[in-house]
């Protein structure tokens, strides 16, 4: 695997380089791409199995010198956390001693000035809420009197349409062949033969095929 590694990087590095001759070319570009890391169920490689790492011996001086700044550092937290703490302690006691200070008729004052106001802002609520109620009320009966309207109209017209259709109907059914005038109808047919055969102009008038004849004749 660290000659795989190896290869990489040198491959990285002569792209790099390549790019750097180049002067239209951005280095920036041109990441190294390392090998992935090894899957732990591997386990661990032959060369490394018996390896025992060398403990980094830090100088005496270091070791008491960073000590000394881990100490004074949580000594300066504790203290600040410490102050913190007894103002918040003072803060709770000087609310409390106020409370204490005030006498049971002083007590009973604030609470009948804050029912007081209570009071008042129930009373000025409950009157814009009324005044809403109101007006949706009315806005919602009118909003049903112009459907109710709507719909009248609507069902008055249908009822014209429909009594119009019937009187077409009976106008027409007085033309309608029946038992009684089949044979009229038969009869009238046949002194009067109506032919469908008819073109329509560009002008949309009727051009039947016996006028056309007739015409003809007539020139």
């Amino acid at each position: 695997m660290s000659g795989i590694a190896c290869a990489v990087g040198l491959l990285a590095s002569k792209s790099i380089l390549n790019a750097s001759q180049q002067p239209g070319r951005i280095l920036l570009q041109y990441t190294a791409v390392r090998f992935r890391r090894k899957p732990r169920w591997l386990g661990t490689a032959k060369s490394k199995l018996f390896r025992v790492p060398e403990r980094h011996q830090q100088v005496e001086e270091e070791v008491t010198e960073l000590k000394r700044l881990h100490n004074n550092y949580h000594t300066q937290m504790k203290a600040v956390r410490r102050f913190l703490m007894d103002e918040v302690a003072a803060s709770k006691l000087i609310s409390r001693a106020g409370m204490i200070i005030q006498t049971p008729e002083e007590e009973a004052a604030e609470w009948e000035e804050l029912q007081r106001i209570n009071e008042e802002w129930n009373r000025t609520v409950g009157e814009v809420r009324e005044k809403r109620l109101a007006d949706e009320r009315e806005q919602r009966k009118n909003y049903i009197l112009e459907r109710l309207v709507a719909k009248e109209q609507r069902d008055q017209e249908k009822r014209e349409r429909v009594e119009e259709k019937v009187r077409l109907e009976k106008e027409l059914s007085k033309n309608y062949i029946t038992r009684d005038n089949i044979d009229k109808a038969i009869e009238m047919a046949l002194v009067q033969p109506m032919s469908y055969n008819f073109a329509i102009d560009l002008s949309g008038n009727i051009r039947r095929h016996g006028e056309e004849q007739n015409q003809e004749s007539a020139e």
